[in-house]
């Protein structure tokens, strides 16, 4: 009897024997990772470094359990593998017996990642265009043919009917100043439509003083002209500090003139002003620099095209001896002979001249073309 315990206890020892895992047999714990992503770190440490991280639902194989860490073996996509630990909170437990009770994960302060952000376009600033009010003046370069050529017909035809055998030069009518205001709507980000008008005014006097047999003479000419011109306009500006524009104009302009002849106390003058319409076109180019953010100040050239033939007005003669006479009609030009010369003459005449000495008589053109450089202020609002 106590031979058969024996035995039997033997046998019951040897069979818990076999029944224990072998060291080569040890479970393995199946994890699957629930964060978004999970580090894998070469130490139980969130101080440590990590060596790889994967991404949700990745299943990983565990070889133990280091206090809050799993010892995990992860694959790389280039065939190799790494040893490292992931914390607790990342993974869950796939076959477990007993089905954990989900607790809310405790997070460990995780070293900063950076992420790669959207950057979206910002929309660009829809910019209301500015309305533009500009004030300008400046000097007006012309050359005004028939009311230069007159003036100079007028004296070289006295001095040689006085028989001085002299001759002038006249530096005849010029340079006239201009003024200026107009208004600019915005029909874009860089174009505006322009409406405004211009106001230029000039006269220049001419004079020759001579003594012939005792007495003083002296020869005064004074061609003059106004003009008013209303305008529209496109402005173009392709860059903040540089601009183009170009319009069409209308010239109500008036032509004036006057011829006197002195010789001691005897006189006599000739004195006419006429009216006339028409259209014309400019171009202009400038750059502007900003003052502040409503005003600026700007530099401008333009050339300008416009003649007028269809002058109208009055002209009066008097005299020393109180005679004085006025005809109204049309302004003519014409040549006048005398000793086998020819010289320009411009007068108000109520028909077209036909009498002895007068050749090719035709309505004066007047010339508003030419250049301008004006400066000015543009208010912004």
């Amino acid at each position: 009897m106590k031979k058969f315990s024996c035995i039997l206890s033997a046998g019951l020892v040897m069979l818990s024997l076999l029944t224990l895992p072998s060291a080569g047999q040890v479970q393995k714990i199946r994890l699957r990772v629930v964060s978004e992503q999970a580090n894998i770190r070469l130490r139980p440490d969130i101080a440590s470094e990590m060596l790889w991280q994967v991404a949700q639902g990745t299943e990983l194989e565990s070889d133990r359990k280091e206090g809050e860490w799993y010892l995990v073996t992860v694959g790389k996509p280039d065939g190799s593998r790494i040893q490292g630990y992931v914390h607790e909170s990342l993974v869950e437990v796939m076959d477990s017996g007993v089905k954990p009770v989900p607790v809310a994960p405790v997070r460990q302060p995780e070293e900063p990642r950076l992420r790669a952000v959207e950057v979206r376009p910002r929309p660009e600033r829809q910019v209301r265009p500015d309305y533009l009010l500009t004030l300008a003046g400046g000097g007006f370069y012309l050359s005004p043919t028939d009311l230069n050529r007159a003036a100079q017909g007028v004296t070289d035809y006295y001095l040689a009917d006085l028989g001085t055998g002299k001759k002038a030069s006249l530096d005849g009518l010029h340079l006239v100043w201009c003024y200026g205001l107009e208004f600019f709507y915005p029909l874009g980000r860089r174009v505006f439509l322009g409406l405004g008008f211009e106001y230029m005014q000039g006269a220049k006097d001419s004079t020759v003083s001579f003594t012939l047999d005792s007495s003083s003479y002296r020869l005064l000419t004074r061609p003059g002209l106004r003009n008013l011109s209303w305008r529209v306009s496109l402005l173009y500006q392709p860059a903040d500090i540089f601009y183009v524009r170009a319009g069409l104009e209308v010239h109500l302009a008036r032509a004036s003139y006057l011829y006197r002849l002195e010789q001691d106390d005897l006189w006599l003058e000739w004195k006419g002003r006429a009216s006339g319409l028409n259209i014309g076109w400019m171009e202009a180019a400038g750059v502007q620099w900003p003052v502040t953010s409503w005003l600026q100040v700007y530099l401008e050239g333009a050339y300008r095209y416009a003649r007028i033939r269809n002058f109208e007005g009055h002209n009066e003669y008097s005299d020393s001896d109180g005679l004085m006479r006025t005809e109204k009609g049309k302004l003519y030009y014409w040549l006048v002979e005398a000793d086998g010369q020819y010289y320009p003459a411009l007068f108000i005449r109520e028909r077209t001249p036909t009498e002895p000495g007068v050749l090719d008589p035709r309505l004066a053109d007047i010339n508003l073309s030419g250049f301008s450089l004006r400066v000015g202020c543009r208010l912004v609002f």
